[in-house]
């Protein structure tokens, strides 16, 4: 019995642990009025799928809608080619963009958000973790 209680409490503490660890990471940037919101997965590994989800919003928090927005992927310690994810309209100021880092280090996504003309950017930092 005494084991059993061992074990249960084990498998409560790693299951909370994974549930921590597997929260979407938020960055959050105004620029232009404009609150970007960057939603990814928490440790990033490269050459994983990512999916990453940017909110707008305006200076009263009322989301935008009817943006271009894209993703510019890049890697500051060396050049790796364009990686522009578009991203997708999901409304309620929600764009969801996918794609991949092709190495781990130091990346810099940086948001593009054209709203009414007017382009508005804002550069989150991520570390991403090798296979």
């Amino acid at each position: 019995m005494r084991q059993l209680r061992w074990w249960v409490v084990c498998a409560v503490l790693v299951g909370c642990g994974r549930s921590a660890s597997s929260a979407p990471a938020l960055q959050i940037q105004t620029v232009n009025d404009i609150t970007i919101t960057l939603e990814y997965k928490r440790m990033p590994v490269m050459m994983e799928a990512q999916t990453w989800t940017v909110r707008l919003s305006d200076a009263q928090g009322v989301p935008i809608d009817g943006a271009d927005v894209y993703l510019d992927l890049v890697m500051p310690g060396m050049a790796m080619g364009q990686q522009k994810p578009l991203a997708t309209a999901q409304g309620s100021g929600r764009y969801l963009a996918t794609g991949f880092y092709s190495m781990d280090s130091q990346w810099q996504v940086v948001v593009h958000a054209e709203v009414a003309g007017v382009e508005t950017q804002a550069t989150f930092t991520i570390d991403v973790q090798p296979q």
